[in-house]
């Protein structure tokens, strides 16, 4: 009965680790993903760029002023170390016009507006041949569209399509499917006049951000109208990232080799932005810190709660593993004393408890692996709403743990037996 309860003790244990370390292992990238939900992470934009003049977050310069990032080189981001942790990015434009008529009703004042362009979802080939999807709808997974969005291989020569965000339509009284008339500024590219376009709202766009006072239509029409072909004035870009410590905010300048290569090859946000810079020169990359941290933070915390949980299970463990070997050392005392007065040496009592520990400890652990791959699936169906992966890798790891809580359990009772007396256990006493 001690035995099974000795394994009972250790597969317990070790099934609230396994289950922790699969669902770390598994769940910090769908975390990761869950969190995108926040927003961008990092941001591109020229480095000989003028002063921005930005409001939450649009820019307000004329389309004549500052520099603009190649479109042709965005592909390059998915070219760096870390490809696989971009998951999405998009770039913007922006411009400032005036709504003439909105449908069938004038607009007498001409509002104002800002007018973005950028990808919606498109799709491009890298270097490798790997096709690869991007854009607002993948970089906001939380936007919401009421209606159709955009195609991104639209142009300004056919009738557009545009989103409307839900505040701009209110004030408008306009929803989708009806038709915009809009004016763009002149510029010297455009030979100072300005231009009138006729789009199509083809769905009402709501963020909850400064796009519901916006109108979208795809980057190749806006670059059209301002005449500003193949140009980006900034770029989105969501990764996946490790939460920052100390190390990571050193400046690569100040590491030796072997700590550079270790930074370049973790996934903190500034190695991330550092390589990005390496594919895009002439461009400032800068992280978002609110969206940065609040990400690293949650990250950090859920690491820190599922750690706490396995030690607290595996202290547990080994506290009743160390009651059930004192019970039986207790109840063996007189073996244990007839064999120290045959002659028999500590190391040989201590190696018979041990080898029982390890017994259990293999059993144990390996009923506590299963386990835990159930309490895993358990947890990330109710909890995090994602399947949990089965990594064989973690099996060994288990096991060690596994003996090392057997072991630690049995360790003091094990070191009392071997101070027994043969002759007061002999007598009775």
């Amino acid at each position: 009965r001690r035995a099974v309860w000795a394994v009972l003790a250790v597969a317990l244990g070790t099934a609230v680790a396994s289950a922790m370390l699969h669902v770390s292992l598994d769940v910090g990238d769908k975390m990761g993903n869950e969190l995108r939900s926040l927003g961008a992470n990092i941001v591109i934009t020229p480095a000989a760029d003028s002063l921005p003049v930005e409001i939450g977050g649009v820019d307000y310069r004329p389309v004549s002023e500052g520099t603009y990032i190649d479109e042709s080189l965005l592909p390059e981001l998915k070219e760096i170390f870390w490809r696989n942790n971009i998951i999405a990015f998009a770039p913007y434009l922006h411009s400032q016009v005036r709504i003439i008529s909105a449908g069938n009703h004038a607009s007498p004042s001409s509002l104002p507006v800002t007018l973005a362009g950028t990808w919606f979802d498109r799709e491009f080939q890298t270097s490798d041949g790997d096709k690869y999807r991007t854009g607002v709808r993948s970089l906001n997974p939380t936007w919401h569209v009421s209606g159709e969005w955009p195609a991104d291989s639209e142009s300004a020569d056919t009738l557009p399509s545009a989103l409307i965000g839900r505040a701009l339509a209110e004030r408008l009284g306009i929803t989708f499917g009806g038709t915009l008339s809009l004016a763009t500024a002149g510029t010297e590219r455009t030979e100072g006049t300005d231009k009138q376009t006729l789009v199509h709202v083809s769905g009402i766009l709501t963020t909850g951000g400064s796009e519901d006072d916006q109108i979208l239509v795809s980057l190749p029409v806006l670059q059209s109208l301002i005449a500003l072909p193949a140009k980006a004035r900034k770029v989105e870009v969501s990764a996946l990232i490790k939460p920052e410590d100390d190390f990571s905010r050193r400046e690569p300048e100040s590491m030796s080799p072997e700590e550079y290569d270790r930074w370049y090859c973790s996934p903190y946000i500034s190695s991330i932005t550092y390589q990005i810079g390496e594919v895009l020169p002439g461009v400032i990359t800068r992280q978002v810190r609110q969206v940065a941290e609040t990400q690293g933070n949650v990250l950090n915390k859920l690491g820190f709660l599922m750690g706490m949980l396995a030690v607290l299970a595996l202290i547990a463990a080994a506290m009743s593993i160390s009651s059930l070997s004192s019970l039986a050392v207790a109840e063996r005392r007189q073996e244990i004393g007839l064999m120290k007065a045959l002659g028999a040496q500590g190391w040989l009592i201590s190696g018979l408890f041990i080898v029982e520990a390890v017994i259990h400890g293999i059993v144990g652990g390996t009923i506590g692996f299963g386990a835990g791959q159930l309490l895993a699936q358990l947890l990330g169906r109710t909890v995090f709403d994602a399947e949990v992966s089965l990594h064989w890798l973690a099996l060994p790891i288990i096991l060690l743990v596994a003996l090392g809580v057997s072991v630690a359990g049995t360790w003091i009772p094990v070191r009392r037996a071997t101070y027994i007396e043969p002759a007061t256990v002999l007598r009775g006493q």
